[in-house]
Protein backbone atom coordinates (compact mmCIF):
# COMPACT_ATOMS: atom_id res chain seq x y z
CA UNK A 1 0.00 0.00 0.00
CA UNK A 2 2.90 2.21 0.96
CA UNK A 3 4.58 1.61 -2.39
CA UNK A 4 1.30 2.26 -4.49
CA UNK A 5 1.20 5.37 -2.72
CA UNK A 6 4.13 6.68 -3.42
CA UNK A 7 3.95 5.24 -7.48
CA UNK A 8 0.81 7.37 -7.40
CA UNK A 9 1.47 10.82 -5.34
CA UNK A 10 5.31 10.65 -7.12
CA UNK A 11 4.60 14.00 -8.81
CA UNK A 12 3.02 15.87 -5.49
CA UNK A 13 6.74 13.92 -3.50
CA UNK A 14 8.61 15.49 -6.05
CA UNK A 15 7.75 18.99 -5.75
CA UNK A 16 7.57 18.64 -2.04
CA UNK A 17 11.36 17.57 -2.31
CA UNK A 18 11.91 20.34 -4.81
CA UNK A 19 10.44 23.00 -2.50
CA UNK A 20 12.31 21.84 0.19
CA UNK A 21 15.29 21.72 -1.22
CA UNK A 22 15.00 25.26 -2.64
CA UNK A 23 14.11 26.92 1.23
CA UNK A 24 17.39 24.58 2.48
CA UNK A 25 19.26 26.05 -0.56
CA UNK A 26 21.19 28.36 1.80
CA UNK A 27 21.80 25.73 4.64
CA UNK A 28 23.17 23.57 1.98
CA UNK A 29 25.58 26.22 0.66
CA UNK A 30 26.43 26.56 3.86
CA UNK A 31 27.07 22.79 4.65
CA UNK A 32 29.26 22.54 1.77
CA UNK A 33 31.58 25.44 2.43
CA UNK A 34 32.10 24.55 6.06
CA UNK A 35 32.80 21.38 5.09
CA UNK A 36 35.07 22.12 2.21
CA UNK A 37 36.84 24.50 4.92
CA UNK A 38 37.69 21.71 7.47
CA UNK A 39 40.51 20.86 7.06
CA UNK A 40 42.01 24.34 6.93
CA UNK A 41 39.78 24.95 9.94
CA UNK A 42 41.03 22.16 12.18
CA UNK A 43 44.64 23.06 11.01
CA UNK A 44 44.43 26.55 12.42
CA UNK A 45 42.46 25.85 15.22
CA UNK A 46 45.30 23.29 16.31
CA UNK A 47 48.26 25.86 16.35
CA UNK A 48 46.05 28.54 17.79
CA UNK A 49 45.24 26.09 20.67
CA UNK A 50 48.85 25.41 21.34
CA UNK A 51 49.84 28.99 21.00
CA UNK A 52 47.54 30.85 23.45
CA UNK A 53 46.88 27.93 25.95
CA UNK A 54 50.42 28.92 27.60
CA UNK A 55 49.22 32.56 28.07
CA UNK A 56 45.14 32.17 28.24
CA UNK A 57 44.37 29.06 29.86
CA UNK A 58 42.42 26.11 27.77
CA UNK A 59 39.00 27.75 27.85
CA UNK A 60 39.97 30.87 26.69
CA UNK A 61 42.43 29.71 23.76
CA UNK A 62 39.67 27.35 22.96
CA UNK A 63 37.59 30.25 22.38
CA UNK A 64 40.35 32.40 20.58
CA UNK A 65 41.16 29.77 18.88
CA UNK A 66 37.84 28.97 17.34
CA UNK A 67 37.40 32.87 16.52
CA UNK A 68 40.80 33.21 14.47
CA UNK A 69 40.71 29.87 12.81
CA UNK A 70 36.48 30.68 11.48
CA UNK A 71 37.56 34.37 10.73
CA UNK A 72 40.96 33.25 8.30
CA UNK A 73 38.84 30.08 7.12
CA UNK A 74 36.10 32.47 6.08
CA UNK A 75 38.51 35.33 4.66
CA UNK A 76 40.09 33.08 2.79
CA UNK A 77 37.28 31.52 0.85
CA UNK A 78 35.64 35.11 0.37
CA UNK A 79 39.57 35.58 -0.66
CA UNK A 80 39.67 32.66 -3.14
CA UNK A 81 36.68 33.48 -4.73
CA UNK A 82 36.94 37.41 -5.38
CA UNK A 83 40.48 36.74 -6.59
CA UNK A 84 39.41 33.80 -9.11
CA UNK A 85 36.16 36.35 -10.26
CA UNK A 86 38.11 39.45 -10.45
CA UNK A 87 40.28 37.61 -12.95
CA UNK A 88 38.78 35.03 -14.79
CA UNK A 89 34.68 37.03 -14.96
CA UNK A 90 35.76 39.67 -17.05
CA UNK A 91 38.21 37.94 -19.41
CA UNK A 92 35.24 35.41 -19.63
CA UNK A 93 32.45 37.68 -20.37
CA UNK A 94 35.11 39.15 -23.12
CA UNK A 95 35.71 35.91 -24.95
CA UNK A 96 31.79 34.84 -24.57
CA UNK A 97 30.92 38.62 -26.49
CA UNK A 98 33.84 37.83 -28.50
CA UNK A 99 32.54 34.60 -29.77
CA UNK A 100 28.71 35.67 -30.32
CA UNK A 101 29.44 39.33 -32.28
CA UNK A 102 31.97 36.87 -34.36
CA UNK A 103 29.69 33.67 -35.06
CA UNK A 104 28.46 34.16 -38.50
CA UNK A 105 32.51 34.35 -39.56
CA UNK A 106 32.91 31.27 -38.04
CA UNK A 107 29.64 29.79 -39.30
CA UNK A 108 30.59 31.30 -42.83
CA UNK A 109 34.51 29.96 -42.76
CA UNK A 110 32.90 26.53 -41.32
CA UNK A 111 30.82 26.02 -44.55
CA UNK A 112 33.65 27.04 -46.83
CA UNK A 113 35.78 24.41 -45.02
CA UNK A 114 32.54 21.66 -45.63
CA UNK A 115 32.27 22.86 -49.42
CA UNK A 116 36.33 22.13 -49.94
CA UNK A 117 35.72 18.77 -48.35
CA UNK A 118 32.84 17.94 -50.17
CA UNK A 119 34.32 18.73 -53.20
CA UNK A 120 36.98 16.85 -52.60
CA UNK A 121 35.02 14.09 -51.50
CA UNK A 122 31.91 13.20 -53.72
CA UNK A 123 30.98 9.99 -51.79
CA UNK A 124 31.17 11.74 -48.91
CA UNK A 125 29.38 14.35 -49.77
CA UNK A 126 25.91 12.48 -50.39
CA UNK A 127 26.45 10.56 -47.27
CA UNK A 128 26.34 13.58 -45.56
CA UNK A 129 23.56 15.48 -47.21
CA UNK A 130 21.22 12.53 -46.33
CA UNK A 131 21.92 13.09 -43.06
CA UNK A 132 21.57 16.70 -43.22
CA UNK A 133 17.83 16.33 -45.62
CA UNK A 134 16.28 13.85 -42.49
CA UNK A 135 17.73 16.30 -39.92
CA UNK A 136 16.65 19.18 -41.72
CA UNK A 137 13.33 17.69 -42.06
CA UNK A 138 13.02 16.63 -38.28
CA UNK A 139 13.55 20.23 -37.22
CA UNK A 140 11.90 21.35 -39.78
CA UNK A 141 8.66 19.29 -38.79
CA UNK A 142 9.14 19.84 -35.05
CA UNK A 143 9.29 23.63 -35.33
CA UNK A 144 5.92 23.38 -37.47
CA UNK A 145 3.47 21.51 -35.36
CA UNK A 146 5.47 22.63 -31.75
CA UNK A 147 7.72 25.76 -31.61
CA UNK A 148 5.31 27.82 -33.90
CA UNK A 149 2.16 27.53 -32.59
CA UNK A 150 3.70 27.88 -28.73
CA UNK A 151 5.22 31.00 -30.20
CA UNK A 152 2.01 32.34 -31.33
CA UNK A 153 0.16 31.01 -28.31
CA UNK A 154 2.87 33.07 -26.14
CA UNK A 155 2.71 36.19 -29.03
CA UNK A 156 -1.13 36.01 -28.46
CA UNK A 157 -1.83 35.96 -24.48
CA UNK A 158 1.72 37.80 -23.25
CA UNK A 159 2.94 39.58 -25.97
CA UNK A 160 6.75 39.75 -27.31
CA UNK A 161 7.56 42.81 -25.56
CA UNK A 162 5.98 41.43 -22.25
CA UNK A 163 7.85 37.84 -22.88
CA UNK A 164 11.72 39.66 -22.82
CA UNK A 165 10.61 42.03 -19.80
CA UNK A 166 10.02 38.89 -18.13
CA UNK A 167 12.84 37.05 -19.40
CA UNK A 168 15.18 39.66 -17.99
CA UNK A 169 13.46 40.12 -14.91
CA UNK A 170 13.29 36.60 -14.18
CA UNK A 171 16.94 36.44 -14.79
CA UNK A 172 17.67 39.30 -12.78
CA UNK A 173 15.57 37.87 -9.59
CA UNK A 174 17.95 34.46 -10.21
CA UNK A 175 20.75 36.50 -10.38
CA UNK A 176 19.52 38.39 -6.46
CA UNK A 177 18.85 34.65 -6.06
CA UNK A 178 21.92 33.29 -6.26
CA UNK A 179 23.60 35.93 -4.63
CA UNK A 180 21.41 36.19 -1.73
CA UNK A 181 21.81 32.47 -0.81
CA UNK A 182 25.65 32.24 -1.52
CA UNK A 183 25.71 35.35 1.32
CA UNK A 184 23.25 33.27 3.78
CA UNK A 185 25.44 30.19 3.35
CA UNK A 186 28.48 31.97 4.35
CA UNK A 187 26.12 33.15 7.36
CA UNK A 188 25.39 29.76 7.96
CA UNK A 189 29.03 28.20 7.13
CA UNK A 190 30.37 30.24 10.21
CA UNK A 191 27.73 29.12 12.50
CA UNK A 192 28.50 25.56 11.43
CA UNK A 193 32.19 26.18 11.37
CA UNK A 194 31.84 27.51 15.20
CA UNK A 195 29.34 24.86 16.45
CA UNK A 196 31.14 21.95 14.99
CA UNK A 197 32.38 20.04 18.19
CA UNK A 198 29.02 20.55 19.75
CA UNK A 199 27.42 19.56 17.08
CA UNK A 200 29.28 16.33 16.53
CA UNK A 201 29.17 15.48 20.24
CA UNK A 202 25.53 15.75 20.30
CA UNK A 203 25.26 13.14 17.50
CA UNK A 204 27.46 10.90 19.54
CA UNK A 205 25.32 11.32 22.49
CA UNK A 206 22.42 10.22 20.26
CA UNK A 207 23.63 7.14 18.85
CA UNK A 208 24.29 6.02 21.76
CA UNK A 209 21.26 6.92 23.47
CA UNK A 210 19.44 5.13 20.53
CA UNK A 211 21.26 1.74 19.84
CA UNK A 212 23.60 -0.27 21.79
CA UNK A 213 27.58 0.56 22.02
CA UNK A 214 28.30 -2.25 19.44
CA UNK A 215 25.84 -0.82 17.18
CA UNK A 216 26.39 2.75 17.71
CA UNK A 217 29.98 2.22 17.18
CA UNK A 218 29.69 0.41 13.87
CA UNK A 219 27.75 3.54 13.59
CA UNK A 220 30.27 5.89 14.13
CA UNK A 221 33.12 3.84 11.62
CA UNK A 222 31.00 3.98 9.15
CA UNK A 223 30.54 7.86 9.37
CA UNK A 224 34.40 8.06 9.51
CA UNK A 225 34.68 6.33 6.39
CA UNK A 226 31.54 8.53 4.66
CA UNK A 227 33.20 11.43 5.60
CA UNK A 228 36.93 9.52 4.30
CA UNK A 229 35.70 8.58 1.12
CA UNK A 230 33.72 12.02 0.27
CA UNK A 231 36.10 14.80 1.99
CA UNK A 232 39.07 12.70 -0.14
CA UNK A 233 37.39 12.41 -3.48
CA UNK A 234 35.55 16.08 -3.57
CA UNK A 235 38.60 18.10 -2.68
CA UNK A 236 41.28 16.03 -4.31
CA UNK A 237 39.39 16.32 -7.88
CA UNK A 238 38.39 20.15 -6.86
CA UNK A 239 42.68 20.36 -6.24
CA UNK A 240 42.67 18.28 -9.47
CA UNK A 241 40.75 20.36 -11.83
CA UNK A 242 41.94 23.38 -10.58
CA UNK A 243 45.85 22.60 -11.23
CA UNK A 244 44.44 21.09 -14.93
CA UNK A 245 42.82 24.17 -15.81
CA UNK A 246 45.63 26.14 -14.78
CA UNK A 247 47.69 23.77 -17.35
CA UNK A 248 44.75 24.11 -19.92
CA UNK A 249 45.18 28.03 -19.95
CA UNK A 250 49.36 27.50 -20.22
CA UNK A 251 49.29 25.60 -23.21
CA UNK A 252 46.61 26.91 -24.90
CA UNK A 253 48.71 30.16 -23.96
CA UNK A 254 51.65 29.03 -25.35
CA UNK A 255 50.02 27.60 -28.65
CA UNK A 256 48.15 30.52 -29.47
CA UNK A 257 44.84 28.97 -29.03
CA UNK A 258 41.99 31.12 -29.42
CA UNK A 259 39.85 31.89 -25.90
CA UNK A 260 42.32 30.47 -23.94
CA UNK A 261 40.94 31.18 -20.83
CA UNK A 262 37.52 30.05 -21.63
CA UNK A 263 38.45 26.62 -23.02
CA UNK A 264 40.72 26.75 -19.67
CA UNK A 265 37.52 27.56 -17.67
CA UNK A 266 35.51 24.86 -19.47
CA UNK A 267 38.14 22.03 -19.37
CA UNK A 268 38.62 22.40 -15.47
CA UNK A 269 35.17 22.83 -14.32
CA UNK A 270 33.99 19.59 -16.52
CA UNK A 271 37.31 17.66 -15.26
CA UNK A 272 35.57 17.59 -11.65
CA UNK A 273 33.34 14.98 -13.35
CA UNK A 274 34.98 11.70 -13.59
CA UNK A 275 35.47 9.41 -16.12
CA UNK A 276 32.92 11.77 -18.72
CA UNK A 277 34.67 14.91 -17.74
CA UNK A 278 37.08 15.38 -20.59
CA UNK A 279 35.37 14.56 -23.68
CA UNK A 280 32.59 16.82 -22.34
CA UNK A 281 34.74 19.78 -21.73
CA UNK A 282 36.67 18.83 -24.85
CA UNK A 283 34.18 18.34 -27.43
CA UNK A 284 32.62 21.74 -27.47
CA UNK A 285 35.86 23.40 -27.85
CA UNK A 286 37.16 21.75 -30.19
CA UNK A 287 34.59 22.57 -32.49
CA UNK A 288 34.97 26.23 -31.58
CA UNK A 289 38.25 26.64 -32.42
CA UNK A 290 37.81 24.15 -35.82
CA UNK A 291 35.17 26.91 -37.00
CA UNK A 292 38.31 29.21 -35.99
CA UNK A 293 41.41 27.86 -37.19
CA UNK A 294 41.55 23.54 -38.18
CA UNK A 295 45.28 23.82 -37.91
CA UNK A 296 45.14 25.11 -33.78
CA UNK A 297 41.81 22.57 -33.68
CA UNK A 298 43.87 19.78 -34.08
CA UNK A 299 47.11 21.46 -31.89
CA UNK A 300 44.52 21.32 -29.11
CA UNK A 301 43.09 17.86 -29.36
CA UNK A 302 46.79 16.50 -29.27
CA UNK A 303 47.25 19.17 -26.29
CA UNK A 304 43.85 17.61 -24.64
CA UNK A 305 44.98 13.90 -24.90
CA UNK A 306 48.34 14.61 -23.52
CA UNK A 307 46.93 16.70 -20.84
CA UNK A 308 44.20 13.99 -19.63
CA UNK A 309 46.96 11.09 -20.45
CA UNK A 310 49.23 13.05 -17.84
CA UNK A 311 45.80 13.66 -15.10
CA UNK A 312 44.66 10.06 -14.82
CA UNK A 313 48.27 8.15 -14.74
CA UNK A 314 50.37 10.99 -13.05
CA UNK A 315 48.11 13.93 -11.42
CA UNK A 316 45.41 11.92 -10.41
CA UNK A 317 46.61 8.82 -8.80
CA UNK A 318 48.84 11.21 -6.73
CA UNK A 319 46.16 13.50 -5.37
CA UNK A 320 43.12 11.14 -5.31
CA UNK A 321 44.89 7.53 -4.73
CA UNK A 322 41.88 4.93 -4.43
CA UNK A 323 39.98 7.43 -2.83
CA UNK A 324 36.92 5.12 -3.43
CA UNK A 325 37.50 2.06 -4.53
CA UNK A 326 35.28 1.10 -7.53
CA UNK A 327 36.67 -0.54 -10.78
CA UNK A 328 35.66 1.13 -14.03
CA UNK A 329 32.32 -0.19 -14.83
CA UNK A 330 30.93 0.74 -11.03
CA UNK A 331 32.63 4.35 -11.70
CA UNK A 332 30.44 4.72 -15.42
CA UNK A 333 27.58 3.16 -13.42
CA UNK A 334 27.60 5.86 -10.37
CA UNK A 335 28.31 8.72 -13.18
CA UNK A 336 25.30 7.61 -15.49
CA UNK A 337 22.61 6.71 -12.84
CA UNK A 338 23.24 9.87 -10.91
CA UNK A 339 23.86 11.95 -13.81
CA UNK A 340 20.40 11.17 -14.92
CA UNK A 341 18.87 11.39 -11.60
CA UNK A 342 20.28 14.68 -10.26
CA UNK A 343 21.93 16.31 -13.21
CA UNK A 344 25.55 17.97 -12.67
CA UNK A 345 25.71 17.55 -8.99
CA UNK A 346 24.73 14.02 -9.34
CA UNK A 347 27.76 13.35 -11.88
CA UNK A 348 30.35 14.92 -9.39
CA UNK A 349 28.77 13.27 -6.44
CA UNK A 350 27.49 9.85 -7.75
CA UNK A 351 30.87 8.35 -7.53
CA UNK A 352 31.75 8.85 -3.65
CA UNK A 353 27.94 7.96 -2.66
CA UNK A 354 27.48 5.07 -4.83
CA UNK A 355 31.28 3.78 -3.22
CA UNK A 356 29.91 4.08 0.59
CA UNK A 357 26.88 2.86 -0.63
CA UNK A 358 28.80 -0.25 -2.37
CA UNK A 359 30.79 -0.94 0.61
CA UNK A 360 27.74 -0.69 3.19
CA UNK A 361 26.03 -3.36 1.06
CA UNK A 362 29.76 -5.54 0.70
CA UNK A 363 29.61 -5.14 4.82
CA UNK A 364 26.58 -6.54 5.02
CA UNK A 365 27.41 -9.27 2.55
CA UNK A 366 30.38 -10.00 4.22
CA UNK A 367 28.35 -10.59 8.13
CA UNK A 368 25.84 -12.53 6.14
CA UNK A 369 28.75 -15.01 5.24
CA UNK A 370 30.47 -14.90 8.35
CA UNK A 371 26.95 -16.23 10.53
CA UNK A 372 26.56 -18.46 8.17
CA UNK A 373 30.60 -20.12 7.76
CA UNK A 374 31.06 -19.31 4.87
CA UNK A 375 34.33 -17.87 3.22
CA UNK A 376 34.30 -14.12 2.13
CA UNK A 377 36.47 -14.19 -0.45
CA UNK A 378 35.05 -14.02 -3.84
CA UNK A 379 37.57 -16.33 -5.69
CA UNK A 380 36.01 -18.74 -3.68
CA UNK A 381 33.09 -18.83 -5.37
Amino acid sequence: MLLFFLIYNIKAIQGFFSGLITILTPFIIGAVIAYLLSPLYNMLLRNFEDVFQRRLGPRRARSFGVALSVTISILFALVLLGGLFALVLPNLINSIMGIVSSFPTYIQHGNELLEKLWKDNPSLARTAQEIYDSVATYVGDWATKDLIPNIKNLSNTLGGINALVSSVVNGVVYAVKIVTNTLLGFIVAIYLLVSKTQMIGRAKQLSYSIFSIKVANDILVRCRYIHKVFGGFIRGKLLDSFIIGIICFVGTSLLNIPFAILISVVVGVTNIIPFFGPFIGAIPSGLLILLIDPLKALYFVLFILALQQFDGNILGPKILGDSTGLSSFWVMFAILLAGGLFGFVGMVVGVPLFAVLYSILSGLVCHSLRRRGMPEETQAY
